[in-house]
């Protein structure tokens, strides 16, 4: 089997661009990529200069002709990235797709297709030539075995290798054959694409994930519509491929994608890594390739990654759908029915193998659940096991209550390693603003200790409630950075280990039982957000919360000191709060997304021992600018486990 049928079906997505009262004239070339939406470069259109094609064009193709209007624009220049442009059709026509790719590698073998200009009107072109180079992140250069023509400038260019549509074409080189070419990974800018002027916002607040996701679930449709037909994408795809592939085959892709359409979106591209990670075992980087977007990007980071790729990709699919099933457990059961179906295919050495490898990623395939706890697979426990260095606050008793005494505390591994470390010998004490700079050389003594290749000292802040808004996680070891350029480490203690708050009052002593029980409810898993917004009813919403409930409140410590002292002798060990809303009319909209971000968190989470984790992974995020995370800059976590409590010294901290 050639690829001469996928190039056909190609060609009956491809259409060209032009006036809507000229048919003969051509601005140049574009695809369906879902339905109702072509793809095409940007520069066709005009975009970004004098005289701009921004009003109703007509779409001409094998389904006909179509009124279109430009509705998103990838960027505001001329840069490969920013020469892409989506087109939504104005009236509802029936037209056929073609099949994007999802891989990172590089086709090699490629057909391109477009229209050209002739004497007697447009003209279907297509020219097969090899890829001879890349231009950056997302541009591909195309050798010189063919000419590209005027007006083949937003075409598809086809993999002929494996069957799917790898890149756009943008350019020819003048007076020479070859040209340039834009990877279809630089769809991913859309995540950030605006409506143009004048239209309407229909793919959402993610243009891409939109897109792709319509993409992926009109192929499915078509494949069990059309099961043996050569109009469908995939068929033809399977037979181009043959038995080079048999592993993870196109069929199993195009059922993957589209079963990951239907979840939640991940949180941001650190879950994606997280996963890949666990699920290949080496961390991925995404220097010179575009960062994952969604599941389907994930998906496509596996190929050629792994010893057996089908493991790889089952072993993948099923920790997303553990990730997704407290969201939404429906489209996760069926992800992962799909899974025990296809696990049904393989030889036994072959699901022994997955077996073994989702055991140590803590994920086996279970039945569907009406109330599925998640089973945290990518973060490692934050077990009592873990280093950990506490700093203890503890006020003067006879200066004003912003000067503390301070001793740190270490636990190099259990309970039992627990150790004094060091301890102020300011007899007036410190105040809560200096303490950054004199706890700098005796913290980054423990972390040197304690920090190894694959676990970094939690730092733990013991302090009175009055003072819990302290900004902890924005201190760091050194003072002052020694390079324009700091090493990772000078970075804020909060975006590079994990950082969570302690109260004074449970220092030394037995652990009250209440403790013990609520600590035990919150570490089986299925975390439910317990929103205190309203201080009046603090004592009986906490009296009649479940087990695995967490208190979240929107307003500051400094505000909340009454509630805080509720929650903490109702037994709770595990509290969120924001420190810096403000609540001069009462709650409002800020605390409304704040609660909706914590619950949303709280279930990806699963597991209390896994938060600290979760939430310097956000603090992490937002040092990158990832706008997504934001929400999370005010955190704070209250995090007191009573396997674990502060010793009760015998001596008082150095006081007078």
């Amino acid at each position: 089997m050639t690829a001469s049928e996928l190039e056909d079906l190609a060609r009956g997505a491809t259409v060209r661009l032009g006036p809507d009262d000229e048919s003969d004239n051509l601005w140049g070339s574009g695809f369906f990529v879902a339905p109702g939406w072509v793809l095409s470069c940007a520069h066709v259109l005009l975009l970004g200069e004098e005289g701009a094609r921004t009003g109703t064009l007509r779409v001409r193709g094998e389904h006909g002709a179509a009124r279109a209007r430009a509705a998103y624009w990838l960027g505001s220049g001329r840069d490969t990235e920013q020469d892409l442009v989506l087109i939504r059709l104005l009236d509802d026509v029936r037209h056929p797709c073609v099949r994007l790719s999802d891989r990172y590698d590089r086709a090699h073998d490629i057909t391109a297709l477009g229209w050209r200009v002739r004497a007697g009107g447009p003209d279907k072109w297509s020219g097969r030539c090899l890829v001879n180079g890349t231009a950056g992140d997302y541009g591909v250069t195309l050798g010189p075995e063919t000419e590209i023509p005027h007006g083949a400038s937003g075409g598809p260019v086809l993999d002929r290798v494996h069957g799917v549509v790898a890149g756009v074409v943008k350019a020819r080189r003048r007076a020479a054959d070859g040209g340039l070419a834009i990877a279809v990974t630089a769809l991913r800018g859309f995540t950030g694409a605006l409506p143009l002027e004048g239209e309407a916002d229909e793919l959402g607040p993610d243009p891409y994930r939109a897109l792709i996701r319509a993409h992926d679930q009109w192929h499915h449709q078509q494949r069990e519509a059309r099961p043996t037909r050569r109009t469908c994408w995939v068929a033809a795809q399977e037979k181009l491929i043959g038995a080079r592939e048999r592993e993870w085959s196109p069929y199993d892709a195009a059922t993957a994608c589209a079963l990951l359409a239907d979840l939640p979106a991940p949180d941001g591209t650190d879950t994606l890594k997280d996963l890949i990670e666990a699920v290949l075992d080496v961390e991925p980087h995404w220097r010179g390739a575009p960062p994952p977007r969604d599941w389907r990007d994930g998906h496509g980071w596996l190929y050629d990654r792994g010893e057996r790729s089908e493991i790889a990709f089952l072993h993948y699919l099923l920790l997303v759908a553990r990730r997704c099933a407290p969201e939404t457990p429906e489209t996760a059961a069926a992800l992962e029915e799909w899974l025990r179906e296809r696990l049904e295919e393989l030889p036994d050495a072959t699901r022994g193998l997955l077996k073994s490898r989702s055991t140590r990623g803590t994920a086996t395939l279970r039945a569907p659940s009406p109330s599925p706890v998640t089973v945290h697979t990518d973060v490692p426990d934050a077990d009592r096991d873990a280093p950990v260095v506490a700093v203890e606050l503890e006020p003067d008793a006879f200066r004003p209550a912003d000067r503390f005494h301070w001793r740190i505390w270490t636990w190099s591994g259990g309970p039992d390693t627990v150790r004094s470390w060091a301890e102020g010998n300011n007899a007036e004490g410190v105040s809560l603003a200096a303490l950054p700079y004199e706890l700098s050389a005796p913290l980054a003594e423990a972390f040197g200790q304690l920090d190894s290749e694959r676990c970094r000292a939690r730092l733990e802040l013991a302090l009175p409630l009055e003072h819990f808004d302290v900004n902890v996680d924005l201190w760091r070891a050194q003072p002052a950075v020694r390079s324009y350029r700091p090493h990772p480490a000078e970075r804020p203690f909060g975006a590079h280990r994990q950082v969570v708050l302690r109260s004074l009052r449970r220092t030394g002593g037995p652990a009250a039982q209440e403790w013990h029980d609520r600590w035990h409810g919150v570490t089986r898993g299925g975390l439910e957000a317990l929103p205190l917004p309203s201080l009046a009813h603090t004592g009986q919403a906490l009296a009649t919360a479940c087990d695995a409930a967490v208190p979240v409140l929107c307003r500051t410590a400094a505000e909340s000191v009454d509630p805080l002292r509720e929650v903490i002798s109702a037994g709770y060990g595990i509290v969120l709060w924001a420190r810096n809303t403000q609540h001069t009319y009462g709650c409002g909209k800020q605390c409304q997304e704040l609660h909706d971000h914590t619950a949303k968190l709280l279930r990806h989470t699963g597991r209390a021992t896994h938060l600290p984790e979760e939430l310097r992974r956000l603090r992490e995020r937002i040092g990158e600018l990832d706008t997504a995370a934001e929400w999370a800059e005010p955190l704070a976590l209250l995090y007191d486990d009573p396997g674990r409590p502060l010793p009760l010294c015998d001596e008082p901290v150095n006081s007078p």
